[in-house]
């Protein structure tokens, strides 16, 4: 059990600031938070729930952010009970969330539209309830798994079938039994791993759900970790900060970016400062931003972190190239999408359409004609891949 101060002293982490980490505006002073869950949908970034430090309790507070204003809005709360420790992820346009621990311990699901902007409770897990499980979506969907319970660290997994709102029981995790493991969901498969047990782990799994099987993949290279913040995007997963090996803050905020078609880890530029533990974040414009959480600092124990901070994922700087030039119409497209470009195709060229969270939509081989009728309204990101070069460019589906 960690022991927390609240505290007043300024993180100043300006001399650690690495040119491709940018500060933004903090959560307002009113939500420090850790243990909360981030997401990002049609370029607003959200946080909801988590440990409030000003009080030590959870909440069930919910703010919103917009990077065109840099600015924080408070919404109205949650409407489920305040809670910590609860996990998402997002699909389609909307945000799954539930679980976690307060009083009780959850095995509730709610879905945010923001459309609407509202939640709806969603049928509740017949699994055992439980805080800091992994939780993924993909293909309609939601697998939720692992986590602590009240007759200890978990395991098993459950399926949630987004349109027949059906649970149901699947392959139980290889590996030993923890909670705050990381995840994501790449394509068809859920990725897990890492997390907390007897012991601190690096392990990496996949899992199939056409097979209802876990496949081993590669360890992470770096140093075991638990509690940090996870995402996918344009076809790679990646995991953020944490706590080390011992779970204490590790020196710098890790970062490592995965590689399904290669099975292998390549590390990234920190963020600023030692590690978060319990940070959330959320990817907007190409953009993951992460989010409040802990660190420790010498005689102060675990303080909580206000910057805010940005990372260009998909620099344009890094990945367009002058003679990688291409024109897409109608921009806004109700159906078809064309390609005007003087590139001739070849057979391992790509199109990868992603929502504004990073997830993959569509994946096909390059093409000039592509027919959307079957994605949600939205922004969308459409990445043309060549054996030379990638360019993205921004569309609008109707």
């Amino acid at each position: 059990m960690k022991t927390f101060f609240l505290s007043s002293f300024l993180i100043c982490f300006t001399l650690c600031l690495h040119a491709q980490w940018v500060e933004v505006a903090s959560v307002p002073d009113d939500f420090r938070s850790h243990h909360s869950f981030g997401f990002g949908i049609d370029d607003i970034g959200y946080i909801v729930s988590g440990t409030d430090m000003n009080t030590s309790d959870p909440t069930n507070r919910f703010y919103s952010y917009d990077p065109s204003t840099d600015t924080w809005t408070q919404k109205e709360d949650f409407p489920g009970p305040a809670r910590s420790f609860g996990i998402g992820d997002v699909y389609e346009g909307k945000a799954y969330f539930g679980f976690g621990l307060a009083d009780n311990v959850f095995n509730d699901l709610w879905v945010f539209d923001p459309s609407t902007d509202e939640w709806e409770e969603l049928p509740s897990c017949p699994c055992d309830p439980r805080w800091h499980p992994a939780f993924t979506i993909t293909n309609n969907k939601i697998i939720v798994g692992m986590g602590g319970s009240q007759t200890g660290n978990r395991n098993d997994f459950f399926m949630y079938d987004i349109e027949t709102q059906e649970w149901t029981q699947i392959a139980t995790y290889p590996g030993v039994v923890r909670h705050h493991p990381y995840q994501f969901s790449i394509g068809d498969f859920h990725y897990a791993g890492f997390g907390h047990g007897q012991s601190i782990y690096k392990d990496w799994n996949r899992y199939d759900a056409a097979t209802d099987t876990w496949e081993k993949m590669a360890d992470l290279p770096g140093e075991s970790r638990v509690a940090g913040t996870q995402f996918s995007f344009n076809g790679k997963g990646y995991v953020l900060s944490g706590d080390g090996a011992d779970h204490r803050s590790m020196e710098t905020g890790e970062f490592w970016e995965y590689d399904p078609a290669s099975d292998s880890w390549t590390e990234l530029t920190a963020h600023p400062g030692t590690s978060r533990w319990a940070p959330a974040s959320f990817i907007l414009n190409n953009e993951v931003y992460i989010v409040n959480g802990l660190t420790e600092l010498p005689d102060l124990g675990y303080v909580s972190v206000d910057e805010v901070y940005k990372f260009a994922l998909a620099d344009p700087a890094n990945v367009i190239d002058v003679d990688l030039e291409y024109e897409m119409y109608p921009n806004p497209v109700s159906e078809v999408l064309q390609i005007k470009t003087s590139i001739v195709f070849g057979k391992n060229d790509r199109i990868v359409v992603m929502d504004n969270t990073g997830k993959i939509v569509l994946s096909l081989p390059a093409q000039y004609d592509i027919n959307l009728g079957e994605i949600p309204s939205g922004v969308y990101h459409l990445t043309l891949h060549t054996e030379k070069a990638s360019t993205t460019k921004k569309f609008v589906k109707l």
